[in-house]
């Protein structure tokens, strides 16, 4: 948000509870979401069903509740218990409690144009366009002709919060109704952003290929060392970003819950190793001082995990990006086969 502006949405977050037959408390849920305030209020919503699954009754609460920006995460409002007013649960609802979890009672119901236009889209078509998506102050890195159905977002040489990457992405995925994501670096959190927090054609992808990123520091990385070391890479105006540092990427992976982390695939590389005992290995030299091994000269490997989703492996002898010692991670040809 610009300064001395209200931010246009915020990240909310809060538990729900009630109270047992024994009356003793029991959890209900977890909720919350990006939210667009309506007429002074933010609408937090909740299914009902996930109180008849709790077993729970009045009295309920509402604890832990945060509500922050939703660039830096910075906490604006924070309250421990709140009273929580709750409508009695429809005979609908408590009967279909037992059955499975599902996406609406996780997402809330998708919006009616996203459901038609997966209604209305050719089976062939569900989920093939492929959306190509660079990192951090970045440009198109991927080589398309290695990819099928694959589109480019570009957004070059921008430095954007996680939640200002992924609408920008979200936009320029409109075009269609159904897509999935490879994505470098930031792009593979600002995809997951948007997963979590927006509907979009993402929502709408099929197979198991959601989402896929490589060299992404979905754990942070020593964001103001490496600039200090390899700043010439991104490009004049490429500062800091509070969401690829350690502390902004545990405030920023806080909220994203395991089903969306489910949704990645990943992968993380690092330099070749010398045979040689007495020669230095790094993708850089200078970042190689501020980043703890394996690393690839901009993200280290343990800070690529992703807690929750699907680790597809390391690769020696690739680096973050191009004018390191090994090749670009992105130019792997089989990689991109895949």
């Amino acid at each position: 948000a610009a300064r001395g502006n209200a931010p246009s949405h915020y990240r909310v977050f809060a538990q729900v509870w009630g109270t047992d037959a024994k009356g003793k408390d029991v959890p209900v849920a977890w909720i919350g979401g990006m939210l667009t305030p309506q007429q002074g209020q933010l609408p937090l919503s909740l299914d009902e069903r996930w109180i008849a699954r709790a077993g729970a009754r009045a009295p309920f609460t509402l604890r832990s509740l945060r509500i922050e920006d939703p660039d830096h995460y910075i906490p604006l409002v924070q309250a421990g218990t709140l009273p929580l007013q709750v409508p009695a649960l429809r005979r609908a609802s408590i009967a279909r409690a037992s059955t499975a979890i599902d996406e609406s009672m996780r997402m809330g119901p998708r919006p009616t144009a996203l459901a038609s236009a997966m209604a209305t889209a050719q089976p062939q078509a569900a989920g093939s366009q492929l959306v190509l998506v660079h990192g951090y102050c970045s440009n198109g890195v991927w080589p398309q002709a290695q990819f099928t159905n694959a589109s480019t977002f570009l957004d070059a040489k921008q430095n954007r919060s996680n939640d200002q990457f992924a609408q920008r992405l979200a936009q320029f995925a409109s075009q269609w109704s159904s897509f999935s994501t490879v994505a470098h670096s930031q792009g593979g959190m600002a995809a997951l952003h948007l997963y979590t927090y927006y509907w979009s054609g993402l929502d709408n992808a099929t197979g198991g290929l959601v989402m896929q990123s490589v060299g992404t520091p979905y754990q942070g990385t020593n964001m103001a060392g490496v600039l200090a070391a390899v700043g010439s890479w991104f490009g004049e105006g490429c500062g800091t970003n509070t969401d690829m540092t350690y502390d902004g990427a545990k405030a920023w992976l806080a909220g994203i819950p395991a089903d969306a982390r489910a949704k990645v695939n990943y992968y993380t590389t690092s330099f070749a190793k010398s045979k040689k005992w007495y020669k230095n290995d790094y993708c850089n030299a200078a970042s190689d001082l501020v980043l703890k091994d394996p690393e690839d000269g901009v993200v280290e490997e343990v800070n690529a995990q992703l807690p929750g989703g699907v680790n597809l492996g390391h690769t020696t002898g690739q680096c973050h990006t191009t004018g390191m010692r090994d090749p670009a991670q992105y130019l792997d040809a089989n990689r991109n086969a895949v």
